[in-house]
């Protein structure tokens, strides 16, 4: 006698088929709790590098804010909110080509700051979308 048997489970197939729904929404959180650090690095960063007395502080004040507020709602409702890893995933493009656009290519500190967390708010927002997508398009469980 199976396991299947004992228990009375019909639909062994699809069990084994079905995947691991919780594992995938705690990776979503995780990489969305990335962005959501990140976001508060990129907002005290003007501080760190001494810029905060530049105009070009606040792209970073704005857009640290912004990633960390849409990380938040993420993290806190990764099943339905996956449109927001797209939102950030704009931000993070932002985020890199900043230097070029306010010009700050002269502090290196903050030129390379821009860099790393435009790439890290990205990658990490195109895995978290990624894996949501793929989620919400899992086929329906037929009895």
């Amino acid at each position: 006698m199976t396991s299947d048997e004992r228990t009375g489970d019909s639909t062994p197939a699809v069990n084994a088929r079905m995947p691991d729904v919780n594992g995938r929404l705690g990776g979503i959180r995780a990489a969305s709790t990335i962005c959501l650090l990140a976001g508060i690095w990129l907002f005290v960063s003007p501080w760190v590098y001494g810029a905060y007395t530049h105009g070009n502080a606040w792209n970073s004040w704005i857009l640290g804010a912004a990633i960390f507020l849409l990380a938040c709602v993420r993290v806190s409702r990764p099943a339905y909110s996956t449109g927001i890893s797209w939102v950030n995933l704009v931000l993070g493009i932002w985020v890199f080509f900043s230097p070029w656009i306010y010009g700050y290519l002269g502090n290196t500190g903050r030129f390379i700051n821009s860099l790393c967390v435009g790439v890290v708010v990205f990658a990490f927002s195109l895995a978290s979308g990624v894996v949501a997508t793929k989620l919400t398009r899992m086929p329906a469980r037929h009895a």
